[in-house]
């Protein structure tokens, strides 16, 4: 019986689902190179950023608690272990018993004691793979916390990275509407004193009166963004709203774009992205759970025993040869009436598997769209910010153009105005191009799955 219940384990062997896969990426050539994690981040050559990187894998939230659910897990293994080893337990009691009725007419009036010290041993043999599969099913999910763990690391240090360029971004654009607000308090100054000397009419002043005052309004909207970001950073590094702004520097220029970009196969993905394991591993825990359900239709067999000692001479005779105990037998359950419930319990776990491995397989579609898209916008931004860093180049000798002829008074304002207009709009337009550019850059790396290796978890 003992070889008999390590042999059989009822319900589904797992194997992962097949899903859908491109052969290559439709915007970028696949190539060898393995994800770095930290390579990738040092691609930047921002210290700033890998700072703070650092500070929040140490500090966040988010992270201590997916660690905590690996303890757990790893808990839940050590517990369904335990239930397939015997039970093994000490039981000590002395019980008193009333004489009865019976006994108090014939004139005996004290009662009995007795006294007890037994070990008890019970094991359920696990011959069709209960406990088998539980254990099956909770390795998996250990497998599924330490993916969760990677696919919090991956997306809080892809979420800092992307809210610190927005922050950088945010002061260079600010940067930008500062020095176009001094050419325009300039001009201001010029169309002042041009109006006041009669050398040009009221609307050229109001023109750049109007200019000024716009383009100093932007200001107030720019710092706001600013400081929500600094805020929204030092919620993911842990620490209170202020402490970006406490202990970090404004920045001069944005992080550098990455020179190259691991891609890989599309095939990598299943190996590569911790969301997408997490998903099969899902589907495994739940295809174990199949077969716990269906080793309920089944007769279990469970060894009973104990030995020990028993009296009621007292308890100073326990431990006499003749007073010991010994008891063993097997306990049999089949269920009979029950069957038909127990049968739409294992339709229950089946159609929760057949669920899992859609969702596996959504999430396999989904993680290409997500490299795809990423690329995309990589090569797309890319360009753009080609062609508006020769607009704003452009804009610029116009603006300086229009001036010197307003103030040789060849033009009116109005000529100055679009001129600077133009300038202002293409280095802004630039500004949030660029950090477009590196966004992209930012979710290509989130959605190849980060630097994470599967096969370094143990």
């Amino acid at each position: 019986m003992l070889s008999l219940s390590g042999c059989l384990s009822v319900g589904p062997d797992f194997t992962p689902p097949q899903s859908k896969l491109e052969t290559d990426w439709q915007s970028a050539p696949s190539n060898p190179a393995a994800i770095n994690a930290a390579a990738f981040w040092a691609s930047f050559h921002d210290t700033t950023l890998l700072q703070l990187i650092e500070l929040a894998d140490k500090n966040n939230p988010g992270i201590a608690s997916a660690a905590q659910s690996i303890e757990q897990a790893q808990a839940l293994i050590r517990i369904d272990h335990g239930n397939t080893l015997p039970s093994v337990n000490l039981n000590a009691s002395s019980q008193y018993q009333q004489p009865t009725l019976a006994s108090s007419l014939r004139g005996t009036n004290s009662g009995a004691v007795t006294d007890q010290l037994l070990g008890q041993v019970s094991w359920e043999l696990d011959f069709w793979g209960k406990w088998r599969r539980s254990l099956e099913a909770d390795r998996a999910n250990l497998a599924q916390a330490e993916a969760a763990l990677a696919a919090a690391k991956t997306s809080l240090d892809a979420s800092v990275a992307s809210t610190y360029s927005t922050l950088r971004m945010l002061e260079k654009r600010i940067q930008v509407a500062k020095q176009n607000l001094a050419e325009q308090a300039e001009n201001l100054r010029i169309a002042k004193a041009r109006y006041r000397l009669g050398a040009t009419s009221e609307l050229d002043y109001r023109q750049a009166l109007a200019q000024f005052e716009q383009t100093n309004a932007q200001l107030p909207g720019l710092q706001i963004a600013l400081e929500q970001s600094q805020h929204a950073i030092s919620i993911l590094l842990g620490e209170a709203p202020d402490y970006f702004t406490k202990n970090f520097p404004a920045g001069d220029n944005m992080p550098a774009f990455p020179a190259m970009l691991p891609l890989g196969a599309p095939s990598d993905l299943l190996r590569r992205r911790p969301d997408v394991l997490q998903a099969e591993y899902a589907a495994a825990a739940q295809s174990a759970r199949i077969g716990v359900a269906k080793s309920a239709l089944y007769p279990s067999l469970t060894l009973n025993g104990a030995i020990g000692y028993s009296t009621i001479d007292g308890v100073s005779t326990l431990f006499k040869w003749d007073n010991r105990a010994v008891a063993y037998g097997v306990a049999f359950n089949l269920p009979i009436f029950d069957r038909g419930r127990i049968s739409e319990q294992i339709k229950v776990q089946d159609s929760q598997f057949q669920q899992a491995v859609l969702a596996y397989q959504n999430q396999v579609l989904k993680a290409q769209q997500e490299v795809e898209d990423a690329l995309s916008g990589i090569a797309g931004n890319a360009q753009q910010l080609t062609n508006l860093q020769a607009a704003d180049q452009a804009a610029a000798r116009s603006s300086v153009l229009a001036q010197l002829r307003y103030r040789a008074g060849q033009v009116d304002y109005t000529t100055v105005s679009s001129a600077v207009q133009a300038h202002l709009q293409t280095s802004d337009s630039a500004v949030q191009v660029e950090g477009s550019v590196l966004q992209a850059y930012i979710s290509a790396f989130r959605a190849l799955g980060g630097g994470w290796d599967p096969a370094s978890r143990h």
